[in-house]
């Protein structure tokens, strides 16, 4: 294989991994931005809420969001540093092998150019082509002549062509270090921003520990009025069955019902969040008390964390089934789609009623505003099946991450 032939298979190589490496370059900086955007979020909702006693546990959900999300940052931040210093070894290999060619053409360029001086003026050529022993040599000669000019001219234009794509080259060098460069000292302060944010959790998580006997009085007083929000809402789809039932004569589902199921279960993991911002502060199912061991709480659904007297909206189109008030935890909605019911509950007002057809997207109603100053949706999606038995799912898998 001939030295232009390696070479440019070379820069075809380097090219094609430029530009995989770019869009991953382009994958990690959106990554970058969406992690800055939810810890800022995460910070305005910690700023929001109040340093009261009853705000604690609050505050250490938020923080580990937060320093979840930091942690992110960091992952991703070193691979950004991982793949800026790839970036800048590949260009470093190209730019030596460049410089080797623009000095190789430079070579050959030298040879023509002594070529060139031994025919430097018409009579020498003339007498170059007159000399020969015959006509085809003589003819011959004159192609020769022809071609070395030729072939001098187009060497000039690769010599420059060469030098053009090495400087291009070196500036885009020069960007990747100053790159390297910024997103090394981000990664500087971030780690800072997680230790700072470590400590943070640490002493809030004392300050609850101070004031255990105290908090786990709330938390009982918290899991009773839970309790009585599952009671209200499983009476209210239990009343729902019991009704559909007397309409239907026979349990089977209809073809119209199994399409709203089928569409319902096609949207797993792209739903819309039931607010327009937030942060799950409280996971599905079986959780660990933030602060006291072998203390666990149960939850049927999400709890999300959002801005003071945010609205809710359906995630997902369907009729509303039942909006019942939840003495001490303001209101709910259900909302039917096929087989699946979604709830909303810790609404301080409404703006649909049994019996509505609603859009995805659409406000249903206004949260109330806790003593911590933000505000909470409890989300839950139930599965009901054709013997009437009522499932819990967990909604993170649901939700549009």
């Amino acid at each position: 294989m001939s030295a232009i032939k390696y070479i440019a298979l070379l820069l075809c190589f380097f090219s094609y991994l430029a530009i995989g490496q770019e869009k991953e370059s382009d994958r990690l900086k959106r990554q970058q931005k969406e992690l800055v955007e939810k810890i800022a979020l995460t910070q305005k909702l910690l700023e929001s809420t109040s340093e009261s006693r009853e705000n604690l546990t609050d505050n250490v959900n938020l923080i580990e969001r937060k320093i979840h999300y930091r942690q992110a940052l960091l992952d991703n931040l070193k691979m950004q540093l991982s793949k800026l210093e790839t970036d800048i070894a590949t260009l470093e290999i190209e730019i030596a092998k460049l410089e080797l060619e623009v000095e190789h053409q430079k070579i050959q360029y030298q040879y023509m150019i002594v070529q060139a001086y031994k025919m430097r003026n018409s009579t020498a050529s003339l007498f170059f082509v007159l000399s020969s022993e015959s006509f085809n040599q003589a003819n011959k000669r004159m192609e020769y002549l022809e071609q070395l000019s030729k072939y001098r001219a187009d060497q000039i234009r690769k010599i420059q062509s060469t030098i053009m794509t090495l400087n291009e080259q070196k500036a885009l060098l020069e960007e990747k270090k100053i790159e390297q460069d910024r997103i090394a000292s981000l990664n500087t302060q971030e780690q800072k921003n997680y230790i700072r944010d470590r400590e943070k959790q640490k002493q809030t998580i004392l300050s609850m520990q101070v004031q255990e006997a105290q908090l786990k009085q709330e938390l009982i007083t918290q899991q009773k009025k839970s309790q009585e929000i599952q009671n209200a809402i499983n009476a209210a789809i239990n009343k729902e069955i019991l009704a559909e039932r007397k309409k239907n004569t026979t349990p089977a589902i209809t073809k119209e019902t199994a399409l709203s199921n089928k569409g319902f279960e096609d949207n797993k993991g792209r739903l819309p969040w039931p607010v327009a911002s937030g942060e799950i502060t409280k996971g599905f199912g079986k959780q660990p008390h933030p602060v006291h061991v072998n203390v666990f709480t149960y939850n049927n659904g999400v709890d999300i964390t959002t801005v003071k007297g945010s609205t809710v909206r359906a995630v997902y189109a369907g009729e509303v089934t039942s909006v019942i008030v939840i003495p001490g935890a303001g209101k709910a909605v259900i909302i039917a789609h096929g087989n699946y019911r979604t709830i909303y509950s810790n609404l301080q007002e409404t703006y649909v009623q049994a019996g509505d057809k609603v859009t995805v997207k659409q406000e249903i109603g206004a949260l109330l505003i806790n003593g911590s100053g933000n505000s909470e949706v409890h989300f839950e999606i139930r599965k009901i099946t054709t013997e009437g038995e009522i499932t819990n799912i967990n909604p993170t898998y649901w939700l549009f991450r």
